[in-house]
């Protein structure tokens, strides 16, 4: 047991270069649309096995194999189409005692070599391993139909372990629905030992009336939701999967409180939207912002930036500021025109006023003021007391902290403060409307920003991934996203 740290550090350790390998887990294209490209440089799990056996024989003669797993990169190739991958991680220990040693290739060559002492894992004779990669990913494409993965752990991934005595060789991609799939197979007869994918639960559009749940737009992301007067308009992604919520992107219109929906023109993937006071839609993508959507024209583009958009605000009286790769963009006059300000530190949040005055939120928890010569700090009452978010309504200043809710006027320096049953840890703006996210998004409150009474809390989120809530009359909108299990799969019928 003593050397379980040291375990848990190399599980670790694999395990950042097997699941994030730097850049190349999302935004991938790479591979896409074109045929596959095979490389001298890539091998299959029985070859990368006989180089590392070579060098952990030099080690330690008594050196045996415990596991191997491919691992991600932007090196081109097959992306293991063939059973092939050009880099592979694997681990030998030397039986009877806690030495180990941690063994990378990459295009046939040695590139990691890492030895130290840990707990024994189960060996795998190599006698044993009659299957290669190659054999069992047929398998797989023949029974399954197993597709590259796309989102997440790029083409065909492999690993070699030793569970219950038995050595377990599986194969990683997407079903035909691209869900995370994992196909598994006894590497000494071949024989499959389990086909899992992971299936999707919850996620939709949430009305909560009183004493009335309804979903509708169920297994859909719904990333975002707005309501004024009689329109409601929620995006999102309506086939998400678990490593991505941009498949098929949608924004829709309700006038009826969700009975019926229209589908408005927007081409990219919203991030945010809002109404201002004239009932006009404004729309966020990744780089642009529109006004006037709907469902015959996108509406007319008031800001277009090289870089994505990491945070965007807007005023009662549609004052709008962004933040995009280390600046400040806003306006006063809903898009006309535009200025920027230099930020002096990294902020996480932006939040402008009906005065325009800016506020932000630095990733250092520093709350800053736009004055007419630089920046400001704004002090908390309580030194002790660390903002966990800010938020700006009309040209009132809102900061939750582990102690409460605290609020003062821009233009004042008074704090007062807001008691709350349970710790806040992020607000959700909407208009003149505050609500407030329990730790792990557990409760959503009600912030009353005029009376300053203590938050109700109008919905218990238990087991659901809540992203955004709104409220129109008496009846709560929340949109939630799907959670994912692994599910037993059935061999499909041939298409």
């Amino acid at each position: 047991m003593k050397n379980k740290p040291i375990n848990f550090i190399l599980t670790l350790y694999v395990l950042i270069f097997v699941l994030f390998p730097t850049g190349i887990l999302f935004n991938d294209t790479s591979a896409a649309g074109r045929e596959v490209i095979v490389s001298d440089g890539e091998v299959t799990l029985k070859e990368a096995i006989n180089i590392g056996f070579q060098r952990a024989k030099e080690w330690n003669v008594n050196a045996t194999l415990t596991s191997v797993n491919s691992v991600d990169e932007t090196m081109g190739g097959s992306r293991g189409e063939t059973g092939k991958r050009f880099n592979w991680f694997m681990t030998f220990v030397v039986p009877g005692t806690d030495d180990f040693v941690l063994i990378g290739i990459s295009e046939k060559k040695i590139t990691l070599f890492r030895s130290g002492k840990q707990s024994q894992d189960p060996t795998i004779p190599y006698d044993e391993i009659k299957f290669d990669s190659s054999d069992v990913l047929q398998l797989a494409k023949d029974k399954y139909g197993l597709k590259q993965g796309k989102d997440w752990a790029k083409g065909y991934h492999f690993t070699l372990d030793s569970i219950e005595g038995k050595p377990i060789l599986t194969v990683v991609g997407n079903d035909r629905d691209n869900r995370f799939t994992r196909i598994s197979f006894n590497a000494k007869n071949g024989d499959i030992v389990s086909a899992v994918h992971k299936l999707p639960y919850g996620g939709g559009l949430i009305s909560k009336r009183i004493g009335t749940d309804t979903v509708t737009k169920k297994g859909m992301a719904i990333m975002g939701v707005v309501a004024r007067n009689n329109n409601l308009v929620v995006w999102g992604d309506k086939k998400p999967t678990q490593f991505s919520t941009t498949k098929q992107p949608f924004i829709e219109l309700s006038h009826n409180n969700g009975e019926s929906w229209t589908e408005l023109q927007v081409n990219n993937y919203v991030t945010h939207a809002w109404f201002n006071k004239n009932d006009q839609l404004y729309a966020a993508t990744k780089k642009e912002l529109w006004a006037g959507t709907t469902s015959k024209s996108k509406g007319t583009k008031i800001l277009s930036l090289d870089h994505e958009i990491e945070h965007i605000d807007y005023s009662i009286n549609n004052h709008i500021a962004v933040i995009s790769n280390g600046n400040i963009y806003y306006t006063n006059n809903q898009g006309e025109s535009w200025e920027q300000a230099i930020i002096p530190q990294p902020f996480f949040v932006v939040q402008i006023s009906n005065n325009g005055d800016l506020v932000g939120l630095t990733k250092e928890m520093k709350v800053l003021q736009k004055t007419n010569d630089g920046w400001k700090e704004i002090t908390m009452p309580n030194r002790n007391d660390e903002p966990s978010d800010m938020i700006v309504i009309n040209n009132r200043l809102f900061i939750t902290t582990k102690s409460g809710i605290w609020t003062r006027d821009l233009q004042e320096g008074n704090w007062r403060k807001i008691k709350v049953d349970e710790e806040i840890v992020n607000f959700i703006k909407k208009g003149e409307k505050l609500f407030g996210n329990t730790y792990r998004g557990e409760a959503i409150y009600s912030i009353n920003i005029k009376d300053e009474g203590k938050p109700e809390k109008v919905f218990d989120a238990v087991d659901l991934v809540v992203m955004d809530v709104d409220i129109i009359g008496d009846t709560l909108w929340i949109a939630t996203i799907p959670g994912y299990s692994w599910e037993e799969m059935t061999i499909p019928l041939r298409r």
